[in-house]
């Protein structure tokens, strides 16, 4: 079930990846155009982007994660042994559910307090809620993709974690 999930989430992310960078894109086309081919802009513009670009950015933590890709420090995996690389990958994997119930209980409760007081963004006059939303559902993913870090490292026997290091070390020459 976990992997039909990760299946499902490694679909939707690319999808609002596609979604996000094309309304960034596409937007910045326009505003340059209007900016320098009418001597004028679109009041909006700007804010769309960020929150497009912020948007991204909490999606890529969740692909991140997935794909192994995220910035870490590997000395203790280079010089430990294979049993106890498994664990440490383990245990990172706790570390990150720690921090995604965090961001998500975080990221939840400041989406609703902002839907509570109504306010809304300068430019295009939406609920600010729905810009904080992506952090909450991002701490979600970010849980989902943790489960099945530790899920593929409890499976896999130390050997094959092993020769993915080494793998991953000549990668890196």
């Amino acid at each position: 079930m976990l992997e039909a999930l990760n299946n499902l989430i490694d679909r939707l992310e690319k999808l609002a990846m596609v979604a996000f960078m094309s309304i960034a894109t596409i937007i910045t086309t326009f505003q340059v155009v209007y900016r320098y081919g009418f001597n004028s802009s679109l009041s909006w513009a700007e804010e769309v982007v960020i929150y497009s670009i912020v948007c991204m950015s909490f999606v890529g933590a969740s692909m991140g994660v997935r794909h192994g890709v995220h910035i870490s420090v590997d000395v203790l995996n280079a010089f430990a042994p294979p049993a106890v690389n498994r664990w440490l990958h383990i245990l990172t994997g706790v570390l990150g559910i720690a921090f995604a119930i965090a961001l998500a209980y975080l990221g939840f409760r400041l989406f609703f307090s902002t839907l509570e007081r109504g306010m809304l963004s300068p430019a295009m006059r939406m609920p600010m809620a729905w810009v904080y939303f992506p952090i909450g559902f991002s701490g979600v993913l970010l849980i989902i993709r943790y489960c099945w870090v530790i899920k593929e490292n409890w499976q896999k026997p130390p050997a094959t974690m092993a020769e993915e290091l080494a793998a991953e070390k000549d990668k890196l020459v």
